[in-house]
């Protein structure tokens, strides 16, 4: 297992990561350090086997990013502010392009100069039709842990990919079934804060992997970043 370091604080101060070989068996571990600017070019690149390239996560998630370690590529991370209100009459799978087109966009304005290539992403939870985004409160994570008991939904990922006037773009769909919760499975998940941030008001690597029946498709995708999508896609803009 890669032990992969983070070297500044998650925000929107740029950060370096890349993955080292693991001591002794240790285990994935954050550590947090200072880092120049994401947009200048690096003095190594990340060798993704058969091409060097700059790579820029355009994203916040510190899941993404542990993803991506794990698979070891090194990258800036720099996120992008945009707006994710839903649009009139927007479906989920051009909801959630459109998002992350929006998040290449703004980092590719802001590091024009730098020949680097942005992997964007944007994922939502959708159950009976309804996108679930992130839980405003503890209540709203009830209501979306009711909706996906004991029953199947669907996880979709958008993934861009922009190097220069080069664009890959995909939407990734896995199937999740949940095994029926009653109340008390519901307040023991939810007093443990970790649906805070979720999509959906779930994390499938962590303790709702308890409730989670079965998947099709990947389960990358559903933490937030289906990683042999964006290897393939970053091969195509190369």
């Amino acid at each position: 297992m890669s032990v992969f370091f983070i070297h500044c604080a998650w925000g929107p101060t740029p950060t370096r990561s890349r993955s080292r070989a693991p001591r002794g068996g240790a285990s994935l571990r954050p550590l947090a350090r200072a880092a120049g600017a994401g947009c200048q070019k690096p003095g190594a690149k990340s060798d993704t086997i058969n091409f060097p390239v700059h790579l820029i996560l355009a994203s916040a998630s510190p899941r993404r990013a542990e993803l991506l370690a794990a698979a070891g590529f090194e990258f800036d991370v720099l996120p992008a502010d945009v707006d994710e209100t839903p649009g009139p009459g927007e479906n989920p799978l051009q909801y959630v392009l459109r998002v992350a087109r929006d998040k290449a966009n703004t980092i590719q304005a802001r590091c024009r100069e730098s020949g680097a290539t942005i992997v964007a992403a944007d994922t939502v939870v959708v159950a009976n039709g309804e996108i679930l985004g992130k839980p405003q409160d503890s209540t709203d994570a009830r209501r979306m842990l009711r909706l996906l008991s004991g029953g199947a939904h669907d996880v979709h990922t958008a993934v861009v990919i922009r190097r220069g006037t080069l664009e890959r773009s995909e939407v990734v769909t896995t199937q999740v079934w949940f095994q029926p919760l009653d109340e008390s499975e519901i307040a023991w998940y939810v007093d443990s804060r970790e649906p805070e941030g979720k999509a959906g008001a779930y994390a499938i690597q962590g303790r709702a992997a308890r409730f989670i029946e079965r998947i099709e498709g990947s389960w990358s995708n559903v933490v937030g970043l289906p990683v042999a999508t964006v290897y393939r896609l970053l091969h195509e803009v190369r």
